[in-house]
């Protein structure tokens, strides 16, 4: 049984922003987000109903400047973070000194301490950060105007590889100015080096400046920068904010280029308002917001008619990516058999981070049919749950296809047009 679709693709030329398949996907770990503060989160309840499922989160901690991490922090941070998980959202956490240039931050060793002091949060609610922003350096945590001379190269990477330790192997960081990552680890990555658990592969970018200047506000600073930072991105998160109006680099056009060429995945709507202003009036944030991250589209499935217990089921696949960017953290991909309110699934070896933006990938998924599974007719779908056990069964974290399935939002499975007899 073979199914072929021709849906529309902002690839191919099409916009299909206005649509419900843009307007109702709110898939994890992508798209537009808002500013919250961990230490006083307040209710995130309603930003799901928003199209949000991206926070970035704050973590001020200039009262630790001159003292270790205590309990209430953690406990505060605990809290937040469970209050994130309630409401089906994920965080992009930043810990930082200082708010202003010329603020201390604080030592190197203060720094590296309180990073291992933070490593249980981390590795606790890993489930619920989407990725780590770096922080902790000079104002604003944006690795600039350190008091404390942590923008040395060898303070840098030290600072790197405390983060990539606290973290689990499963999460990121990101790099504020890709000659950091490029002093720290080298690259850019490759098909063939991403996704390693490498340092190398663990570390993203991070644009607060984005399209504000020539070289946004000094993110791009030496020769071949920019260029590396286009080329790493196509394997790793990229996001952050506009700061300021730059026309006609700050509008439309180019800002539409440009999220492409760096592979953005998530973006601030918070600030700068003039920026999305400039992007509503030109008609394109819409186009933004649902593109940036990935945007899997089913072009093709094929699976047989039927099966035998036991035995391999195979269904070819056809995904295109209408996205900016890769899924950049590891899901799993079930088969799913379905028959009234019972299902059966079957894990099989798909990996979509390796779904490229403006890239078919066709796959060969085989899944072997249970052998105690009774004769009937079973309705296929996919199933890319979060990875996390403790979210693995909560729809809102799973990964709904754009386009080529129907989305089941109780269950979070994607039922494909596709049925399958088992017989005996």
């Amino acid at each position: 049984m073979r199914r072929t679709y021709a849906p529309r693709l902002f690839a191919a030329g099409a916009d299909p922003s206005g649509d419900a398949e843009c307007q109702g996907v709110l898939n994890p770990e992508r798209g537009v987000f808002h500013f919250r503060d961990l230490r006083g989160l307040g209710s995130v309840a309603g930003l799901r109903d928003e199209g949000y499922t991206l926070i970035y989160g704050q973590a001020l901690i200039d009262d630790y400047r001159a003292r270790d991490i205590d309990q209430p922090l953690i406990d505060q941070l605990n809290e937040s973070f469970a209050a994130v998980r309630s409401a089906g959202l994920k965080v992009l956490p930043r810990f930082y000194y200082a708010t202003d240039i010329g603020e201390d931050d604080a030592p190197l060793g203060r720094v590296l301490s309180h990073i291992d002091q933070l490593k249980p949060v981390l590795e606790a609610n890993a489930d619920v950060i989407a990725v780590l922003h770096p922080g902790f350096v000079g104002a604003w945590g944006e690795w600039h105007s350190s008091t404390n001379d942590l923008t040395r190269p060898d303070s840098r990477k030290q600072i790197f590889d405390a983060l990539l330790q606290a973290l689990p192997a499963s999460r990121m960081t990101l790099a504020r100015r890709p000659s950091h990552k490029l002093e720290a680890y080298g690259g850019p990555l490759t098909e063939e080096t991403a996704f390693s658990g490498a340092p190398l592969s663990r570390v993203g970018h991070l644009n607060d400046c984005f399209l504000a200047s020539e070289d946004d506000v000094g993110t791009y600073q030496l020769p071949g920068e920019k260029a590396y930072a286009a080329a790493d991105s196509a394997f790793t998160p990229v996001g952050g904010e506009t700061c300021g109006r730059n026309p006609p680099r700050s509008e439309c056009a180019s800002a539409l280029a440009e999220l492409s060429t760096h592979h953005f995945s998530f973006i601030n709507t918070d600030y700068h308002p003039d920026v999305l202003d400039d992007w509503r009036s030109g008609g394109c944030f819409e186009t933004i917001a649902c593109r940036l991250g990935y945007r899997f589209v089913v072009m093709e499935h094929e699976s047989p008619e039927q099966i035998a217990p036991g035995q391999p089921l195979p269904l070819r696949l056809r995904v295109f990516n209408d996205g900016y960017a890769r899924a950049y953290n590891p899901r799993p991909v079930y088969l799913v058999l379905q028959q009234g309110d019972a299902r059966r699934v079957v894990q099989v070896d798909a990996d979509p981070r390796r779904w490229a933006p403006g890239e078919e990938s066709e796959m060969c998924l085989e899944a072997k049919i249970p052998a105690d599974l009774p004769p009937g007719d079973y309705q296929l779908g996919l199933w890319l749950p979060d990875a996390s056990e403790r979210l693995r069964d909560d729809p809102r974290y799973a990964i709904r296809l754009s386009s080529g399935a129907a989305w089941d939002g109780a269950s979070g499975v994607n039922r494909l047009d596709a049925a399958v007899r088992v017989v005996e």
